[in-house]
């Protein structure tokens, strides 16, 4: 049987001196902090100008370096009614009011110090768990940017939607997000944003990506073994963290060569989100409502389910021409 560590954090305005605001997914989080670099991480997500009807959420965050000696089978979340508690690795815990709207944190040296921690696990643990009760709605899809115009990727787990989002960003999309996605509508204006998050593909991809050759895959944090790459740098592609959707492709796998596109309802792309959303603890009806008033907006999206046999690269081929005609 292992030993119990009881360690107690202060979290005041003393100890947490250091102070900064930023925008993220269309919500305003006031940080205070005990660590400088903590604040350089928010850095690039500071704003010019607030924008004074963006919600708003506190994090709390503490660095501690007596974490460093902890080790443990990591991550593990553990929820109770509107709380949710999550360890992660490297040896950091944090706490999650979503009534509240809180977030409190005690990180490891090691986890202050490494970016991916914030912009992999942090921001978008983050915003997954807060986002419903700042009327943002975490849906289960890639958005990659043309113009101005989004394009949601939607489907089955595996249907290929990271796959597909590193083909499309090679042929000029910009890439929001490979596999969550933050959806608003404030003053009647559908609005998706990304975390600028690494892209993930699976082992088995590499054949259709030579440029991961300089990649090793690693353990992520879903316990999966796959490559967690910088789209922008890897694959050259530009990478945005806003868009308006304009039409959402539901992935589906065919065995039969070629591409077809096969409209669908507005009543079908409502119902798919509906049915994929996250369970939303009965404390926040509100949040509820707000997720269903996007997801209704959504549904008023061109769609189509794309029924394909072919390879991501001649796929996103298709794509393009197909968009090019509409």
């Amino acid at each position: 049987m292992g030993d119990t560590v009881t360690v107690n954090f202060a979290f005041n305005r003393k100890t947490l001196r250091l102070r900064t605001d930023f925008t993220i997914a269309g919500s305003h989080c006031l940080l205070s902090t005990n660590s400088h670099n903590v604040l350089r991480h928010a850095t690039p997500w500071q704003a010019p100008e607030r924008q004074d009807d963006a919600p708003s959420f506190e994090m709390d965050i503490l660095e501690n370096s007596s974490l460093d000696a902890l080790s443990g089978n990591l991550p593990h979340f553990r929820g109770a009614r509107h709380l949710v508690f999550a360890m992660l690795e490297p040896a950091s815990f944090l706490g999650f009011d979503l009534l509240r709207r809180r977030v409190i944190g005690v990180l490891s040296s090691a986890a202050v110090h490494d970016r991916s921690f914030w912009n992999a696990q942090l921001l978008p643990i983050t915003i997954g768990l807060l986002g419903t009760t700042l009327g943002v709605a975490p849906l289960h899809c890639a958005c990659l940017d043309r113009n101005g115009e989004g394009l949601l990727l939607a489907g089955v787990s595996g249907a290929g939607k990271s796959t597909l989002s590193a083909a499309l960003a090679q042929r000029g999309f910009a890439l929001l997000s490979d596999d969550w996605t933050y959806l608003s509508f404030r003053q009647s204006v559908l609005s998706a944003h990304g975390l600028a998050a690494p892209i993930k593909l699976l082992p088995n991809t590499a054949r259709f990506f030579p440029e991961l050759a300089k990649h090793a895959p690693k353990k992520t944090m879903n316990g999966e073994i796959a490559y967690e790459v910088d789209a922008a740098r890897v694959f050259r592609s530009a990478v945005k963290t806003s868009s308006r959707p304009k039409w959402i492709l539901f992935l589906e796998r065919s065995a039969t060569p070629g591409c077809h596109f096969v409209p669908c309802r507005g009543e079908f792309t409502a119902q798919f989100f509906e049915t994929n959303a996250e369970r939303l603890p009965d404390e926040l009806p509100a949040a509820k409502s707000t997720r269903s008033q996007v997801i209704a907006s959504l549904a008023a999206c061109q769609s189509w389910s794309l029924r394909t046999g072919d390879d991501p690269h001649h796929t996103a081929e298709a794509i393009e021409r197909f968009f090019a005609e509409v």
